[in-house]
Order: structure tokens, then sequence, then C-alpha cells
């Protein structure tokens, strides 16, 4: 038996920046950030996140993406 599919509480548009993000990203857990989703004790669910550079780094083998890298803001999360 196929293990169950995986609920996504959250979705990234990897096209898009995390401030472009619907709910935008954010780099801090705050308790007047609302959360984006709710899950069961136990339930077993899948969350898509951007890396810590908020997907400035591509995958492309280039160095040039690194070398200009702006680290004003970076570390972003997503609240559950």
């Amino acid at each position: 038996m196929a293990p169950p599919t995986r609920r996504v509480v959250s979705s990234i548009d990897l096209k898009k920046k995390p401030w472009e993000q619907n709910p935008p990203l954010h780099n801090r857990w705050h308790p007047h950030i609302p959360h984006v989703a709710a899950v069961n004790t136990g339930e077993v669910f899948r969350v898509e996140m951007v890396d810590w550079t908020g997907g400035a780094i591509r995958d492309d083998d280039s160095p040039l993406d690194v070398k200009s890298l702006d680290l004003s803001t970076f570390l972003y999360f997503v609240t559950l």
C-alpha cells in the first residue's frame, strides 16, 4: 500500500521574491504575524520554503549570484 499523500500546508512560487509570495514570507517569528496553516498532532504534512537567501542563490552553477548577494535581506520563514 502506498503511503498517504502529504498535505501541502504552505506552498512557494519559486519565480517570486519572498515578499511577493502569498502570504509574504518573513524573517522572524512574532505573535502578531498570523499563521498560515494548522496541523494536527501526528499529521504528516509538507512545507515548501525558500533557502535562507530568499532564493537569491540560483541552481545555475554561477558564482556571480554569491558574489552579488545582498546580505541585508535574508533568513525567511513561514509560520505554521
